[in-house]
């Protein structure tokens, strides 16, 4: 497989971790991610650990301070070094590490990985929650392979803490 396909390639359950975005109004909304060491994971596997490098750079975004990440790849037939670059502000838990994973993510897209988690469907989860339910998760298993596979799925999948569809309730 070559390597623009390895870090293209659809991302499994494994790489995929699932967090609140808002647990309100009686419902839970949680969203998929993919964190920093599944992104180093990736392209350690499509060009090994010494074909590939990130630098960060620290940045005023708006009035915020924020972090630019630029990773490069060692082209496999030229050997040249090829950057591609996005940033992120500082998040809500650990201001600065927090802005430096985000900004690796966010570079890690510009070069293709996990571009399909913004085609996922909203997840809704009956009850505000401060932790996902296990079955819910274990439920979620199967919405990365579905999503490879190109099957049409719904706009917002409505779950019980069950992990069961709330459809109709």
């Amino acid at each position: 497989m070559s390597p623009f396909a390895i870090l293209t390639a659809p991302l499994t359950c494994e790489e995929i971790e699932w967090k609140i975005i808002a647990a309100k109004n009686g419902s839970t909304t949680i969203a998929p991610y993919i964190d920093a060491r599944a992104v180093m994971a990736r392209f350690d596997k499509a060009f090994g650990p010494m074909g590939w490098q990130v630098d960060y750079t620290p940045a005023l975004i708006g009035n915020e301070q924020g972090v630019i990440a630029a990773i490069a790849v060692r082209n496999p037939e030229t050997g040249e070094w090829i950057v591609k670059k996005d940033g992120s502000g500082p998040t809500d838990m650990e201001s600065y590490k927090g802005s430096i994973s985000g900004a690796l993510k966010r570079a890690a897209t510009v070069w293709g990985i996990g571009r399909e988690l913004y085609s996922y469907p909203r997840v809704i989860v009956e009850g505000e929650h401060k932790y996902i339910p296990f079955k819910v998760l274990d439920r979620l298993k199967g919405l990365p392979k579905a999503i490879a596979e190109g099957k049409p799925l719904p706009e917002v999948i409505r779950l019980t803490p069950e992990g069961e569809s709330a459809k109709g309730r």
